[in-house]
């Protein structure tokens, strides 16, 4: 089966007209999710067109044929619930999941009834952008579990809330060298409940991460950026962070022979001056951390000497 490839698709939207030109460009085959379509169905036919689309990312996946580019329009105002372990399963080689509209409409993913609840990415080269990820359980465990190499988060958006929805940790990668290249760029997360411990936990031995230009707020007990693992050449760069935990270093804070760079991130916390950032073993420039509660400018950490 083959997705719809004709070389321009418009239609009316909520909010606006949306328009996809040139989907005849497209390396492989283009799909279309959107559960509020009255048609919306996972079952054989659907998904060549937004006028007959699936009604799940997760059909729409198996649908891909791995290696060839194939992408998956996820339509403004989509909703997607995942009420298991592995409940949305990227295990496709090579495919794209665009969301598209922004705001109220941004597609969103939804964590909820268990804990274990999660996103696994379980195939390599697989790009996710511009979908909103919502905790909708209390102490969601990892909402995005990483298992293979070349994945890439972009402009996606991360929520809990203070009342008892969160994500202990949002983005969690393999124990060993199996999720090398993981990328996290222009993302926003809002998640400040006390129960959290990282945004992103680098426990195993990846190679050549990005976490780049993302603005994160919450309240991550153990670090918002790092881990345990000693991960090799990663790059940390152009990040802005708030961490209301008083742990020190709990901004960023990687293995003391992990390498890499970690140049222009701008971080505040509770912890006290000069405890925002750990990264002994990479190269680091123009990091600044400043104390939330004082009435001062941010200072460079670790201090120049």
């Amino acid at each position: 089966m083959a997705g719809r490839r004709d070389s321009m698709f418009s239609r009316k939207q909520p909010g606006g007209v949306l328009t996809i030109v040139n989907i005849d460009d497209h390396a492989g085959d283009v799909w279309f999710v959107d559960s509020g379509h009255d048609a919306a169905s996972d079952t054989a036919g659907f998904g060549q067109s937004p006028d007959s689309p699936c009604a799940t990312i997760d059909y729409a996946v198996g649908l891909c044929t791995a290696g060839q580019g194939d992408v998956i329009y996820a339509m403004p105002g989509h909703a997607e619930v995942v009420i298991a372990a592995g409940g949305l399963d990227l295990d496709v080689a090579g495919i794209t999941i665009k969301g598209l509209g922004e705001g109220t409409y941004q597609p969103t993913v939804t964590f909820t009834t268990d804990e274990a609840a999660d996103m696994d990415v379980d195939a390599a080269s697989i790009t996710v952008e511009n979908i909103h990820f919502v905790a909708g359980v209390a102490d969601l465990t990892a909402a995005i579990d990483v298992n293979a190499c070349h994945f890439t988060l972009r402009r996606c958006r991360f929520t809990g809330d203070n009342g008892g929805l969160n994500a202990l940790i949002w983005i969690q990668d393999a124990a060993a060298a199996g999720s090398d290249r993981i990328t996290v760029e222009d993302c926003y997360c809002m998640d400040v409940d006390t129960s959290n411990t990282h945004f992103i936990n680098f426990a195993g031995t990846g190679y050549g991460h990005v976490v780049k230009g993302n603005t994160l707020i919450g309240d991550f007990g153990t670090m918002c950026i790092g881990g345990a693992g000693v991960v090799t050449y990663a790059t940390i760069i152009d990040n802005v962070i708030y961490n209301a935990a008083s742990t020190n270093d709990s901004c960023i804070n990687f293995d003391a022979t992990a390498t890499g760079i970690c140049m222009r991130n701008l971080c505040g916390g509770a912890a006290a001056q000069a405890n925002g950032i750990t990264a002994t073993a990479m190269a680091e420039a123009e990091n600044y951390y400043g104390v939330i509660s004082e009435d001062l400018s941010a200072i460079l950490d670790p201090i120049a000497t």
